[in-house]
């Protein structure tokens, strides 16, 4: 009870009661709404799900992506892949403003009866249209995904009565499909993030001189015999990638195998062998003389050039004579065609 004169105070109507309906209008059993809304499925990892005021955007990052364009081309070409993997086409395809819409999508559904009420299974055949609108990010490695629906019609059992879809269904409908294309991308994730690398070698090539090109395809690395102060090591004309790529391949052929290798520092260990009398002949490498015992090969680059530093297996640098007697052997390895099953005989 308030007394009069004194301003009520403000109420919130979030916990109000309903008044109850008159018994004519209460709805029970089949006639009582009981759908549940569904939920996007992040199949991807790192995704996220962004609501709007025009509907639920899933966002995920493609890390192949270098530009917008890039990514914006591919995606359009997944989703338009994506509706012929459903057996339908497209209606429309707009490139500027990514967006595509497809033709009718057929699906059916068996729906399972309740033996509560003896009911038997039914039939369900949904024919459903949509829109599929992409959002990338400047940067290219984000793509956002909407899906809207467009038309549909689902048949009970054959019939040719459509039954009426409300606007919870045409929303369900919606999130469905969109499940459904994030399960077709993530099983096509790691085909794209290849596919993407794959088309920025193919500019990256197209962009190059035949000099260049030439350079690339030519695994050979040039040996130089480095003296300095005392010391002696070798310096690679070449990349660090290029140059140990090249080291694991000729080093086994000179009968030196690599038993640890620690990249932060560069360090190869390596046990020396002399290998079989014919392996040297077919090299040239007869008359190398190398003492059998374990040797540690640390391998440091500034760009271009590295250097190769040789010591023993405590970490003791060789003499420089020692250095020096294996250099033309190694240098000659280092840059001639080989045949590798040679190191694979022994």
């Amino acid at each position: 009870m308030i007394p009069e004169g004194i301003t009520p105070p403000e109420q919130s109507s979030e916990f109000v009661i309903p008044t109850p309906q008159a018994k004519e209008e209460v709805l029970v059993g089949s006639a009582v709404d009981v759908r549940a809304p569904v939920q996007i499925i992040p199949l991807i990892a790192g995704s996220r799900i962004e609501n709007t005021e025009d509907g639920l955007i899933f966002w995920f990052d493609i890390l192949q992506a270098q530009t917008a364009t890039e990514t914006t081309a591919t995606m359009m070409q997944t989703i338009s892949d994506y509706i012929a993997y459903r057996d339908s086409s497209i209606a429309r395809r707009d490139d500027q403003q990514a967006i595509i819409e497809s033709n009718w999508l057929v699906d059916a559904e068996t729906v399972e009866g309740s033996w509560w009420f003896f009911s038997s299974d039914t039939v369900m055949e949904q024919r459903q249209k949509f829109t599929y609108q992409l959002d990338v990010k400047p940067h290219g490695r984000t793509a956002g995904l909407k899906v809207s629906f467009i038309d549909g019609e689902i048949y009970r059992d054959g019939g040719d009565l459509a039954i009426d879809l409300d606007e919870f269904d045409k929303q369900r409908l919606a999130v469905v499909e969109l499940n459904r294309l994030i399960g077709y991308i993530s099983d096509r994730r790691e085909e794209l993030e290849e596919q993407l690398a794959a088309q920025r070698e193919e500019a990256r090539l197209a962009a190059m001189s035949e000099a260049e090109k030439e350079q690339l395809y030519d695994e050979t690395v040039n040996l130089v015999l480095v003296n300095d102060s005392g010391a002696a090591y070798y310096k690679a004309r070449a990349n660090m990638e290029k140059t140990m790529k090249r080291l694991r391949l000729v080093l086994p052929l000179a009968g030196f195998t690599i038993t640890d290798y620690i990249a932060n520092s560069g360090s190869l260990y390596l046990t020396y062998e002399r290998p079989p009398e014919q392996v040297l002949e077919n090299y040239g490498l007869s008359t190398m003389e190398f003492e059998e015992k374990d040797y540690i090969f640390t391998v440091g680059s500034n760009g271009n050039v590295t250097q190769i530093t040789l010591s023993d297996n405590e970490g003791v640098v060789l003499k420089p004579s020692e250095v020096k007697a294996l250099y033309p052997y190694l240098a000659i390895l280092m840059k001639m065609g080989l045949d590798t099953s040679d190191s694979l005989s022994r």
